[in-house]
Order: structure tokens, then sequence, then C-alpha cells
């Protein structure tokens, strides 16, 4: 399924490509994960969604912001490889890298989710 995103020109788009750039994708796919790795880490099947999750998002990120995508992949194959002890604080890292990246290239939902917190 594609992501149906608006990408960073801000035009709607009914299809997007996994290499598409875009942090809103990414951002979605790092949650998605992160998510799923909060519930039943343990089964095979969230596993295998969680690590496919993170390399989607490191597709969308992939020539935009290598080092977001880098920590995507890196942690897709800790999963892999069921290397949990030793991701520390890594997630929290992703989800502050990933939402930076999306903050940076998309000012107003940040200041509209600002706005949010005023009401």
């Amino acid at each position: 399924m594609s992501c149906g995103c608006h990408g960073k020109s801000g035009i709607s788009v009914g299809r997007t490509s996994p290499y598409d750039q875009c942090t809103a994708c990414a951002k979605k796919h790092v949650v998605k994960a992160w998510s799923l790795f909060n519930e039943f880490s343990y089964a095979d099947d969230n596993r295998d969604a969680m690590t496919g999750q993170l390399r989607l998002a490191a597709d969308h990120l992939m020539y935009d912001h290598v080092e977001t995508a880098r920590m995507a992949r890196d942690l897709a194959m800790m999963l892999e490889e069921n290397k949990d002890a030793e991701i520390g604080d890594r997630w929290n890292a992703l989800l502050a890298a990933v939402r930076n990246d999306f903050n940076n290239e998309h000012p107003e939902a940040r200041e509209r989710l600002e706005n949010l917190k005023e009401e």
C-alpha cells in the first residue's frame, strides 16, 4: 500500500514510491514499527512487520536524510538478529531524528502542535 502522502511538495498524490523522499512517510513507518515493538515483540510476525516498516522508513530517507535512514536500517538489523538487549536508547534516538527531519521540512505542522498545547 502506498503512503499516499503529500511529500515535500505539499501536493496531494495518489501513489508514491518507497523511494520517494518523504519525512511524513518515514515518520509514519517508524511510529508503526515502534508501536509493534511495544506489542508482542517476541512474536516472529511482529518482528517481521517491525523490520519491514523500518526498512520502508529507510527507503523514504536514504537520499535526503542519510543518517536517519542508517539509524532505521541498523535498528532493523538488530531486531532481525534478536539483539534486543543491545538496543538501548536507539528507539528514542530514531524517533527523535525522524521527528526532527519531519519538523524541519514541515515547520507549519510543528507550529500547529505548539498552538494545540496552548489551547
